[in-house]
């Protein structure tokens, strides 16, 4: 990433292709044409074990999400893609993600959107514009201290939120710069993250003896230190080490 905010436009799994069979994909709304994926891809081992514990589904819930997942990725890419600047960003919805849903600026791409298998949503501001709310929030408000250092674009919402343990502070800040209130929100948090040089993203790690996975990011609860990583990538009480 090229800046050190989440951009939250839709949390999707990145799979190119699946050999799952015997399972759903969407459970409502318009097939899409066309092949869905290559059969050269397999979920690693305990994949799906993890979605079935973190999101409390059953082997064929998961499964189908994981398809699902896989399926509508490339139909959000390709939307994008044909919306242009009237993108207003993508994200899944359901137990088994089968609803992408694909906000707009001009009600005019609706059949579009719905012919390539998805559910429109008009709204008032396009993704690039509200990137361009966090530009004006790095440069005008750059987040010393309390006053709203985490800042993000919450694409369901159609807006930018900021978080901060002094939103008072933080709205004369954002007010004071001449930022559009109406699309930037600021959330009450006392989250304050920092650089951590020992962890980092990407970073590789094993488990056990033979399985090797990577850093997320790093995390902290309380004052423990910690990293983010996949769930298939050990269980409760593994020891890891790199």
């Amino acid at each position: 990433m090229s800046r050190r905010h989440v951009v939250a436009t839709g949390c999707v799994l990145a799979v190119t292709a699946l050999t799952l069979t015997g399972v759903p994909a969407a459970a409502a709304g318009p097939k899409v044409t066309g092949p869905v994926t290559a059969p050269v891809w397999k979920p690693p081992s305990g994949m799906l074990e993890a979605l079935q514990r973190d999101l409390e589904l059953t082997r064929e819930q998961a499964q189908a999400r994981l398809l699902n997942e896989a399926r509508l990725t490339g139909v959000a890419a390709e939307l994008r893609a044909r919306l242009g600047d009237r993108f207003g960003g993508s994200w899944l919805m359901g137990t088994i993600a089968q609803t992408l849903v694909v906000a707009t600026t001009d009600e005019a791409d609706i059949p579009h959107i719905i012919a390539a298998g998805a559910r429109a949503e008009v709204v008032k501001r396009s993704l690039a514009e509200l990137d361009k709310h966090i530009d004006g929030l790095d440069q005008s408000v750059p987040g010393a201290k309390n006053e709203g250092s985490v800042r993000y674009v919450d694409a369901r919402n159609n807006r930018v939120v900021v978080l901060s343990s002094e939103p008072l502070v933080a709205e004369d800040l954002i007010e004071a710069a001449g930022l559009d209130t109406e699309a930037v929100k600021v959330v009450p948090s006392t989250e304050r993250p920092r650089l951590l040089s020992d962890v980092q993203g990407g970073d590789a790690y094993y488990v056990g003896v033979a399985s090797r996975c990577s850093v997320g990011f790093s995390v902290m609860r309380g004052t423990q230190a910690g990293f983010v990583s996949a769930g298939h990538c050990g269980k409760t009480g593994d020891a890891t080490t790199g």
